[in-house]
């Protein structure tokens, strides 16, 4: 029987954050853009994207798991480098899911103040 996992990706400001958990949702291992050795604005560029997502897909596959589910949160126009990087890798991927959530109409505005 084949191992499955999860792929959870964060996408923040600075950084992307990966995370390989099982479907019970225990971390096994986890990498980011900034411990590739890359630093400042180019973290959030698709190559550094792309090896990074290679890195993880090989240590999860020395893991033994062969198939993942992908759970990509955050805002970055380069989302497409990880599909890339996992159809060049050995794994498949069984769903992909973006989780992202955006304010629909965000806080209450604090009360002007009246003089």
């Amino acid at each position: 029987m084949q191992k499955v996992g999860v792929i959870f990706i964060l996408f923040t400001s600075n950084n992307v954050i990966y995370s390989l958990t099982d479907l019970k949702g225990s971390v096994l291992l986890w990498t980011s853009t900034g411990t590739q050795r890359t630093k400042g604005l180019k973290k959030s560029m698709p190559l550094t994207i792309y090896t990074s997502m290679l890195a993880i897909a090989k240590k999860s596959y020395e893991l033994g798991f062969l198939k993942v589910h992908l759970k990509i949160k955050g805002f970055n126009k380069n989302k497409k480098s990880i599909v890339k990087a996992l159809n060049h890798s050995s794994l498949t991927a069984l769903s992909l899911q973006d989780l992202t959530s955006f304010p629909h109409n965000g806080c209450r505005v604090a009360k002007c103040r009246r003089i």
